[in-house]
């Protein structure tokens, strides 16, 4: 199973997490959740593996 670095919006902690799909459908799904479970609206961005922040994102979910 992938593994995928990701934040759901600015100013909230980075994780790293396993996810079955690909890095879009992640971010999709983080963004669908992010309102609920944090009260922000969503800005994520998703890495594939553990590399630095400063990588670019794999995916970007509005």
């Amino acid at each position: 199973m992938p593994k995928y670095t990701y934040q759901s919006a600015p100013g909230l902690p980075i994780r790293t997490t396993n996810y079955r799909g690909t890095a879009q459908d992640f971010a999709d799904a983080l963004a669908e959740d992010c309102p609920g479970d944090h009260g922000v609206e969503p800005d994520v961005r998703v890495w594939h593996g553990t590399g630095p922040v400063t990588e670019p994102p794999a995916a970007t979910a509005p």
